[in-house]
């Protein structure tokens, strides 16, 4: 869509950013004047339910309000086509930072987890199940005083979990390979380990500037996840303290048992990595 053209109430500002799930576009809503992120799939399935699909799980994200969520304003069909309506965070990914600035400040890395894991575990606690955890789908707002707000987002094509945790049929969209678990990977059934595996590989972005498993092709990519041991985030940049290794080891084991067991657990444990089990971390302001 170009700027100035009109799609379901919004008058479209600029594009934001294409990923595999679709194109997010700034625009304003012409009744409300307020400025969202217009989320349309890239392309819309063949499927004859693909809207409604689309639509089922924009509903189910919608329920979750926490300070560290992306909200979700709307949604509906427009002409056949989907969207979804998301409060507009101005400022940068994750994955942005982690290119401009790599390898991040260990303590900055450990903040951003933490945030995102804050609003992970809300999200697993009402049933959802995010499934493409990784930089890019971390917002990071800049505040005047004190540290950045951290805000996860596109929790748009996550997936509801049934009482026992097993998520509902999957569909076509899939994890990220760089991050995707182990299971995901297999088709086998996921619950909330598979984000806390992927979270464990964007902390390993994040202090190291690297993929957790960087190979020449996505196949490649996805076997080393299914088979290699999880990587050193000490041996790729000598300055992440050795105590960050196990923490990345157990976050991405390979069987799900082995991992921690939820992504504040996680957070935790990279705390301790970083200050110790007693030490109280400092107050953390950035530039």
């Amino acid at each position: 869509m170009r700027s100035g053209e009109v799609f379901a109430g919004y008058r479209i500002e600029r594009e934001l950013g294409t990923g595999g799930a679709g194109t997010v576009y700034l625009a304003r809503h012409a009744r409300l004047r307020r400025r969202d992120a217009l989320k349309v799939p890239s392309t819309v399935s063949s499927r004859h339910d693909f809207p409604a699909h689309f639509l089922r799980e924009a509903e189910f994200a919608a329920r979750l309000h926490h300070p560290n969520v992306v909200a979700i304003h709307g949604r509906g069909i427009h002409e056949g086509c989907p969207w979804i309506a998301m409060q507009y965070v101005s400022g940068c990914d994750a994955e942005q930072l982690a290119r401009a600035a790599a390898p991040l400040p260990a303590r900055r890395a450990v903040h951003i987890i933490t945030e995102a894991a804050r609003g992970l575990d809300a999200a697993h606690a009402a049933g959802l199940l995010h499934r493409d955890v990784k930089p890019a789908n971390l917002l990071i707002a800049p505040t005047t005083a004190g540290p950045d707000r951290v805000l996860v987002t596109d929790f748009g094509i996550a997936r509801a979990a049934d009482l026992s945790g097993t998520p509902a049929t999957d569909y076509e969209l899939t994890a990220t390979p760089a991050y995707a678990a182990p299971e995901q990977i297999s088709g086998i059934p996921i619950d909330r380990r598979a984000d806390v595996y992927a979270l464990g590989g964007t902390l390993f972005r994040l202090l190291t500037g690297a993929l957790p498993f960087a190979r020449r092709t996505p196949e490649a990519m996805l076997t080393a996840h299914l088979y290699a041991p999880p990587p050193q985030p000490s041996a790729v940049n000598p300055a992440v303290p050795p105590e960050f290794d196990a923490v990345i080891a157990r976050a991405m084991a390979k069987r799900p048992a082995d991992r921690y067991p939820g992504c504040g657990a996680l957070a935790a444990a990279a705390r301790i990595a970083l200050y110790g089990a007693t030490h109280r971390p400092p107050a953390l302001v950035f530039a």
